[in-house]
């Protein structure tokens, strides 16, 4: 599927491009979005609720979403950015303790 055919599906079709399959290495890492839940694997698994999805203003993309858990929270940026193993490039701003972390990776299109 080629970029520009790829695009057109990602805007045509608003439901399929809110669930995702991410990853990242060094450190490896793991996010499945689906609809509004999300399975983080980062050290350790959790699951958070995605209470709402912000957008640039007057733009559909690029998107961040607050992952909201018992004991942990991030917020994940997602862009349309084509990178090495999919095509939306992903950023996981999240924390252990006292400590913030900053992952990045991609992002394929849940099916």
């Amino acid at each position: 599927m080629g970029r520009t055919t790829l695009a057109a599906l990602l805007l045509a079709s608003p439901l399929a491009a809110e669930d995702f399959i991410c990853s990242g290495t060094a450190p490896d890492w793991s996010l499945t979005i689906t609809g509004s839940e999300a399975i983080f694997d980062y050290q350790r698994k959790n699951s958070f609720q995605i209470p709402d999805t912000a957008r640039a203003e007057g733009q559909d993309w690029p998107r961040a979403k607050p992952l909201i858990g018992d004991f942990d929270t991030a917020v994940v940026i997602l862009d349309q950015a084509i990178c090495e193993t999919g095509p939306i490039s992903v950023d996981i701003l999240t924390q252990r303790g006292q400590t913030p972390i900053l992952l990045t990776g991609c992002c394929e299109i849940k099916e």
